[in-house]
């Protein structure tokens, strides 16, 4: 209870007449008390503690409602103008320093990349790779100029793969690489048949191929233009690079096939250079802008050279986390990096993602500052490796140690390892029970005993399991209601959780505080039982909450030593500083400590890191339901986060001395907050329109063009707008669980159908060899291995009409040995696993450098004699091109969509697939 101070004090003194020292004026009430000690009528009044248990003023509670209020909106405001702001863009003139990086100089650039998509199956990916090709021999003619060395790679390089680096591949995957590969030589580094100097080098990776729809100009047009210099005005890493020099060598590899499978990188890993690389950073896009942020890093040593760039760096382990633990299925260039144990950094924008791999995917969607942002952090980092020794110490290179790293609003950025994390944690389990033995041993005078002590805990875990349990409800109920509503309001959404919160803590904290005198059957003077209630509970819930931070702080510690995950390091900073406030607020006068700083001020760090954290996956999060995350999830997330947000303010809570009053404001905005909630429209034009995936297939055999149209919610009121889907058929979407929901209509037949009608040409043009038979001894489970099984060999031959990809697919029961496209060689035995291999045996998807080539696949499977029928399978070519109205339904659809829906084209290539059955 209340310290004595000097042995002397009584309750009286320390509550009676007004004592500044100890509060905040905010907080000051004439109202719950006497203005003097000796007022006798007041001492007379010997009600029962239950009875007065809310006589707190409105004053004191307004007070520390607003000061609550007022603190949390001016953290939450600090992080999301560090979240959402962006550094003015630099002209050439201003970018003269070695860390400059000009944005308005790359932003030419940019525009002659994003005229239009330029995914890998089209035209205009050619026209991409021609214009880099070319900047970069003007580049080499000015590094001739200054005595330096810029290299162009030559890429023939053919892959298979058995395994996808995104998901397990259910085929085989065979690729020609077209990446533009650029070394730029370190002052102590090696040339290309150098014999002095470091061969060892950094790679800059970002791919230039968009996705179907999307120009690129974010996913990976700023990428592309954060790595390679172009045309008349050579963008600013290779030329920063040439005239400020690095130690050692730079790789650039701006690959080409990243968004349909992340066979850009793949292919590089054949390149000679690559045997050189002793580490990445990957430049990627996973929004439409705002700033980039450090969300994987393989090592600790890495991640320190990106906390020391110096501009305002963004970085959260939670990102890294996320990923370990498969809770995140897609992949960037990171994942095939470290496949082949090389350390790296992922570096991605995040904002807007309702934008992301759609048509608005372009320069008008971005902005210069994003653009700025990704060259100060990729630029910085970059050099701060390449100057450095790390990529020949052989230490650094290969430790895999785990790192913790973040940034608190972009102020300053921590870096320790995953031992130092733990270490902490160990040194708090140890700390936190001294301190409260020690706080009871010296306060145990008024009454802050073990078993008040415990109670308090009892309380928050109370409280704690109520929140969760009233949160997630709430969660599934706004699910059924208004399920986009974190999509394009995540805001309301967050102040209606952080509302409910507080709503369920005050109600239960209110019900065990009246539940404790109630079994105590309290009847001191009215003055005494007051300050008990106003101070002694808040006491011991400060104490109390300790204790509680200890109990996750102990959850945390061994889920992370299990997994070696740090995601909850803020749960580390809320133990530590709930020590210092506990401490003040058991004894206010030894420290002279306001209220206010003892309460509150003292946790701001780790609030604006759980606070920051909730901003993020906001930001990040709210916008990925489109592309079938559960809504529900995201929304329980949500959730979590507002929980820890309010858990912290529980002595506050117990320090306005009324808990009916706060849990009537708290009720009420509660109900506004909800009704809020499940009315908003979750849709905008501007911000956050409803991304609708859209794929059309051809089939030549029985000349049908159908649609699929799929997206989360209200399809069914965008489909009533499209004349041509008026006979249509909807449900769930299988491929998404159920997720998704789709349409499938009858759209209009592709323009290159109706020529090659016109024309008499194939498009799919095939032939199939004469089928050869032979016996071979097949091994496996279920056979012997002596047993010889006849097998049959047939070529099926093809070329295709204005495509360089091309997929054949056999049925899942086919008995099929091997597919083997002709020039490639097998894959490398360390990708191959059994379960991987069988499955990838019944289809082939393959992508050519070139139009006009002729494709030859080698079919190898088991019959059981020589007249056995054929296999049916079904050969089809990929297009996506679309810019032109060489799909037409897909220009009708774009034509007759609400504003606020908008047309992406989903995962993977193919916007529209012509395909027939062909028997091998």
């Amino acid at each position: 209870m209340a310290q004595k101070q000097g042995g002397s004090d009584n309750l009286d003194r320390r509550y009676g007449d007004d004592e500044p020292t100890e509060e905040s004026p905010l907080l000051q009430s004439t109202a719950i008390g006497p203005t003097s000690s000796s007022d006798a009528s007041w001492k007379d009044d010997r009600r029962p503690a239950t009875s007065i248990l809310n006589q707190g003023s409105w004053r004191r509670m307004t007070g520390v409602l607003l000061l609550m209020v007022v603190s949390y909106l001016v953290i939450g405001s600090i992080v999301s103008y560090k979240r959402l702001s962006l550094p003015a863009p630099k002209s050439v003139a201003d970018a003269v320093a070695p860390g400059d990086f000009s944005a308005e100089w790359a932003w030419q650039h940019l525009e002659q990349i994003a005229q239009r998509p330029h995914p890998i199956n089209s035209r205009d990916n050619l026209r991409v790779r021609e214009y880099l090709i070319q900047t970069v021999r003007k580049l080499q003619d000015e590094a001739r100029a200054v005595n330096r060395t810029v290299e162009l790679g030559e890429d023939h390089v053919k892959i298979t793969l058995t395994q996808g680096f995104m998901s397990n591949a259910t085929r085989l995957e065979f690729y020609e690489s077209s990446n533009v590969i650029v070394r730029v030589v370190g002052a102590e580094g090696r040339a290309e048949g150098g014999s002095s100097g470091y061969p060892e080098a950094v790679v800059v990776d970002a791919h230039y191929d968009s996705v179907l729809i999307g120009h690129g100009a974010t996913d990976d047009g700023i990428g592309a233009l954060v790595g390679i210099p172009y045309l008349l005005f050579p963008l600013q890493m290779i030329r920063n690079l040439i005239h400020h020099p690095v130690k050692h060598n730079v790789i650039f590899n701006i690959n080409n096939g990243e968004e349909v499978g992340l066979y850009g990188a793949a292919a590089f890993m054949k390149h000679p250079w690559a045997k050189d690389v002793k580490a990445f950073v990957n430049l990627e896009g996973a929004g439409a802008g705002g700033r980039a942020l450090l969300f994987r890093s393989s090592n600790k040593a890495l991640a320190k050279h990106y906390s020391s760039i110096g501009n305002s760096p963004h970085a959260n382990v939670f990102g890294n986390d996320i990923f370990k633990l498969g809770l995140i299925k897609s992949g960037t260039d990171f994942s095939v990096y470290t496949a082949y144990k090389i350390p790296g950094l992922d570096i991605a924008f995040y904002s807007r993602r309702a934008f992301y791999h759609t048509l608005q995917d372009d320069i008008e969607h971005t902005s210069k500052g994003s653009v700025q942002h990704m060259g100060n952090t990729g630029l910085a980092a970059l050099r701060s490796i390449a100057d450095s020794d790390y990529l020949i110490t052989p230490k650094e290179i290969f430790s895999s140690e785990s790192s913790i790293y973040y940034d608190v609003a972009g102020l300053f950025m921590l870096v320790y390892s995953f031992n130092t994390y733990l270490t902490l944690n160990y040194n708090l389990l140890i700390i936190v029970p001294v301190f409260i033995g020690w706080t009871i041993y010296t306060a145990r005078e008024h009454g802050l005993t073990p078993f008040a002590i415990l109670r308090g805990y009892l309380a928050l875990l109370l409280s704690f399991g109520a929140a969760a349990g009233t949160l997630l409800g709430s969660a599934a109920l706004l699910d059924k209601i208004n399920p986009m509503l974190v999509y394009g309001e995540h805001w309301i959404g967050f102040m209606f959780f952080v509302s409910l919160s507080c709503t369920t803590i005050i109600l239960v904290q209110w019900a065990w505080v009246w539940l404790e005198f109630w079994l105590k059957g309290d009847m001191g003077p009215l003055e005494i039982t007051l300050q008990r209630i106003r101070v002694d509970s808040e006491q011991v819930a400060n104490v109390s909450i300790v204790l509680f931070w200890w109990t996750l702080l102990l959850g945390a510690t061994i889920v992370g030593r299990a997994k070696e995950i740090g995601l909850f390091y803020f749960v580390t900073w809320f133990t530590a500083t709930s020590m210092i406030s506990a401490y003040f607020a058991v004894y206010p006068k030894r420290r002279g400590t306001p209220w206010t700083l003892a309460r509150l001020w003292i946790n701001f760090v780790p609030l604006m890191m759980v606070m920051d954290i909730a901003v993020t996956n906001m930001i990040a999060l709210g916008q990925t339901l489109v592309d079938g995350t559960p809504s529900f999830a995201v929304m329980a997330l949500f959730s979590l986060c507002a929980l820890n947000c309010v858990m912290p303010l529980i002595p506050t809570i117990h320090r306005s001395a009324n808990f009916k009053k706060m849990s009537k404001v708290s009720v009420f905005l509660t109900l506004v907050l909800f009704v809020s909630a499940c009315v908003v429209f979750p849709y905008s034009a501007k911000e956050a329109p409803n991304k609708v995936a859209w794929r059309q297939i051809y089939d030549l055999d029985h000349d049908s063009s159908l649609v699929t149209v799929k997206t989360m919610n209200r399809l069914d009121a965008i489909m009533k707008l499209v004349p041509e889907a008026e006979k249509r058929e909807c449900g769930p979407d299988p491929v998404s669980g159920g997720v998704l929901t789709q349409c499938v209509y009858e759209g209009a037949v592709p323009t290159l159908v109706l020529e090659s009608k016109k024309s008499g040409k194939e498009i799919i043009k095939h032939h199939v060899s004469k089928p050869e038979h032979h016996r071979q001894a097949i091994p496996g489970e279920e056979r012997e291995a002596k047993s010889k099984t006849l097998l049959r060999t047939v070529h099926l031959q093809w070329t295709a009409e204005d495509s360089r990809l091309c997929q054949f697919q056999l049925p899942a029961s086919a008995k099929v040995v091997l597919l083997k496209l002709d020039g490639f060689d097998e894959p490398d035995e360390g990708f191959k696993s059994a379960a991987v291999v069988a499955a990838s045996r019944v289809g082939m998807v393959g992508f050519k450098r070139e139009y006009g080539q002729k494709w030859d696949l080698e079919v190898v499977y088991e019959v059981e004699d020589k007249n056995a029928p054929a296999l049916e399978g079904t050969l089809g070519c990929l297009y996506d091109e679309w810019d032109r109205d060489q799909i037409p339904a897909f220009t009708d659809m774009k034509h007759h969509l609400p504003p606020w829906a908008l047309l992406g084209g989903g995962k993977g290539p193919g916007l529209l697939t012509i395909q027939k059955v062909v028997s091998v």
